[in-house]
């Protein structure tokens, strides 16, 4: 949870910029420009014995040539861990942060929403009522920042209002070379891989190594390019690594 908010703002800073959909426009970034909002309850200590939250809202305030700085773009992340294991990835937890952000007074502003949590099942994810709750309101948009001990696991909105890698370089705290040698990993230790024929779904692959996958499809291929007897393939829409028929691997 620390390295979540602890590089929360640096994350914004290499973002640079940040879109407002309504608008059309792209607003930078500016650190001496910000609105900071902020609410905590509960102790992470060990001492502690509650359940916990925090959240953290940074608004960018963007001051034009001629008039006054308004605000534009406010992003949010909102973590909670509770001792007794609750799903936090739920449509009324989008619309509880949605609340606190204020998204339905402000239409003016676009605010985009990190709701992060523990995964209760890396496997299973979000629901698809969860899923489709992403798309939020007219001014919002929100994605799932799920922990999957040891990495993070960032499930964005499917109607592209807004880029996937957005959301992923806003919230996911997670260095990007340590994500690339866990899916290397997984794949050095797939014994699907080992036989004849066998192969691996990419989905699968990005369960196991808990990243997203866009990254799983970029990693398979440099793998499979420096692996002979290993290729990426689309099987009715599924995207595969696999094993040539004709070669194996000792276990």
């Amino acid at each position: 949870m620390q390295s979540l908010f602890s590089g929360f703002e640096s994350r914004l800073v290499r973002q640079r910029m940040l879109p407002h959909p309504i608008d059309g426009s792209l607003y930078d970034f500016d650190p001496n420009r910000v609105s900071r909002r902020s609410h905590v309850h509960g102790d992470l200590s060990p001492a502690g014995n509650g359940a916990f939250a925090r959240r953290e809202a940074l608004g960018l305030l963007h001051k034009p040539l001629l008039g006054a700085t308004t605000l534009k773009v406010c992003v949010v992340l909102d973590f909670a861990w509770a001792p007794i294991e609750r799903d936090r990835f739920t449509p009324q937890t989008l619309e509880q942060c949605a609340t606190w952000s204020l998204c339905s007074m402000r239409p003016d502003i676009y605010f985009i929403l990190g709701v992060a949590g523990q995964a209760r099942d890396g496997n299973l994810g979000p629901s698809d009522e969860a899923m489709r709750a992403l798309t939020g309101g007219p001014n919002w948009r929100a994605a799932f920042v799920e922990f999957l001990n040891p990495g993070w696991r960032v499930r964005c909105p499917r109607d592209g209002v807004l880029m996937p890698a957005l959301f992923e370089n806003l919230f996911d705290p997670e260095p990007m070379e340590q994500k690339a040698a866990r899916i290397d990993a997984a794949l050095n230790a797939a014994a699907e891989l080992r036989e004849p024929g066998g192969f691996l779904l990419l989905e699968e692959l990005a369960r196991r190594a808990a990243v997203s996958g866009e990254l799983v499809t970029d990693r398979a291929m440099l793998f499979a390019g420096r692996t002979p007897g290993l290729d990426v393939k689309d099987v009715e829409g599924n995207l595969i690594i696999q094993r040539n028929r004709f070669t194996s691997v000792g276990a």
